[in-house]
């Protein structure tokens, strides 16, 4: 079980079915894909994608469609990227993919990622890491959260949007897919049974959203129905999940603002 601090609160977090414990001492406890859950929970859909890893590499690569084949080969033949899948996550890893991670989600307008739960994930041992590199440079990073049989996609980063030179997106694009095809090798030699691709698009209306769709279902797989949820163990807890559950984020993030606005004129 994870456990972090966040906004103040003691969190805690399960993934992917783990049986579930109500922690003392903690005010919120979130359960991430998950196919049943406890009552009381405050839950929302969550669709991804997987690919069944007990299937032989023959079978696996004859699930890939023609375009992502070709850009798989050419990425390790043509190229010559070079894919590594770290042994350990340590904080020395971590804080490099944070640091890398930094620079995309400015790139792309994406908020920040709070590192205090990626090193507790790291620390418990849940995460792994890999990377994607040409001639020594780190040009993709992917993070998975692992379960006894499934390898399950949290972060993936790579800086192609801050190139101009279109060749080069082309070249990231591809190391992103020769990644993708490593690391379900790599897990599946480990014996996992279960490649989530973290995440599928449910909705028909965000142009970006769908294209990441198209790019997944590249490799196969199959859709799968989960949700997401959480449960208030604290009366902290039980007012954070109300406010989460009627309160957009951007309202959450002014509301908090203005807490601590009234907090700091009481003070001065």
């Amino acid at each position: 079980m994870v456990k972090y601090r966040k906004h103040g609160l003691r969190m805690a977090e399960l993934w992917l079915d783990s049986p579930i414990v109500r922690p003392k001492k903690c005010d919120v406890l979130t359960l991430q894909q998950y196919s049943q859950l406890p009552a009381g929970a405050i839950s929302k859909p969550f669709s991804t994608l997987t690919i069944n890893l007990l299937l032989s590499e023959e079978q696996l690569l004859e699930g890939l469609d023609r375009d992502t084949k070709y850009e798989v080969r050419r990425a390790a033949s043509k190229d010559m990227v070079e894919c590594i899948v770290e042994t350990e996550s340590s904080e020395e890893v971590c804080r490099a993919f944070h640091s890398f991670y930094e620079q995309f989600a400015i790139a792309k307008g994406l908020d920040r990622l709070p590192i205090e739960p990626l090193l507790a994930r790291s620390r418990c041992g849940t995460l792994r890491f890999s990377r994607a590199l040409l001639d020594g440079s780190t040009l993709v990073w992917h993070v998975y959260v692992m379960g006894p049989t499934t390898a399950c996609l949290l972060h993936s980063a790579s800086l192609f949007r801050q190139l101009d030179d279109s060749k080069s997106r082309a070249t990231i694009g591809r190391a992103n897919r020769l990644l993708h095809w490593r690391d379900m090798l790599a897990f599946k030699a480990e014996g996992k049974s279960i490649y989530d691709f973290g995440g599928w698009y449910a909705g028909q209306d965000n142009p970006d959203l769908l294209r990441i769709n198209r790019f997944k279902e590249g490799f196969g797989g199959q859709r799968t129905d989960q949700v997401n949820a959480a449960l208030a163990l604290s009366w902290r807890g039980w007012i954070y999940l109300k406010l989460r559950q009627h309160f957009s984020a951007q309202q959450r993030r002014a509301f908090r603002a203005k807490i601590l606005a009234l907090v700091g004129a009481r003070s001065a």
